[in-house]
């Protein structure tokens, strides 16, 4: 019985002296004061790096020196060793990773959302197509001339023809004589391709 009460005593014990970590690595370095020289040495390379457009790098040590970490020895010779803790932990300390974190934060460049570009084409047959609720045939518009002398170039293209006539002043004018009923619709384009994708 006074054993199984001194363990309880014990556990108690050291789990009262267990300091809790973060779990936010932020959080966590936050309360590390960053190394001065690090922290410098971190800044110019940030700097250096967005002007010359170069990959950015982590330096080797504290000091600035440009020494690659060393490779591991395996095989493949070209993988390095960064997933090395016992290698990581020669050249890096918490304070120099305090360092590159405060700079990559000052780093930091918010870009502003600027407003959409507005649509300046005229000829967007969807929208068209929407705006227009009459039946093809149903006369809207009114029209000189009573032929469609200009839809033989457009047979194999509704689409272009309905363009056409929207850029030369459709539906009020039929400058190329593309819709003789009036309409509004072009030779043998139809709307209801466009508007039947709305109801479904």
């Amino acid at each position: 019985m006074r054993g199984l009460l001194a363990t309880v005593l014990v556990a108690g014990f050291l789990a009262g002296c267990t300091t809790e970590v973060p779990n936010d690595q932020d959080q966590y370095f936050d309360n590390i004061t960053p190394d001065p020289a690090a922290l410098q040495i971190e800044r110019q390379r940030l700097s250096d790096a967005e002007v010359g457009g170069d990959t950015v790098q982590l330096p080797a040590d504290a000091s600035g020196n440009p020494q690659p970490l060393p490779v591991v020895g395996t095989e493949n010779a070209a993988i390095s060793n960064t997933q090395d803790f016992a290698a990581v932990k020669e050249q890096e300390t918490i304070a120099s990773d305090a360092a590159k974190l405060a700079a990559l934060r000052q780093s930091y460049q918010i870009i502003e959302p600027e407003p959409l570009p507005q649509r300046k084409d005229d000829t967007n047959l969807p929208a068209y197509a929407l705006s227009q609720k009459q039946a093809i045939g149903t006369k809207t518009y009114s029209r000189s001339n009573s032929s469609q002398s200009g839809c033989g170039r457009y047979r194999n293209d509704p689409d272009g023809a309905q363009r056409a006539f929207l850029e030369a002043g459709g539906p009020q004018k039929d400058r190329r004589n593309l819709d003789s009923d009036g309409d509004g619709f072009a030779c043998s384009w139809n709307p209801n391709t466009y508007r039947s994708l709305l109801q479904n």
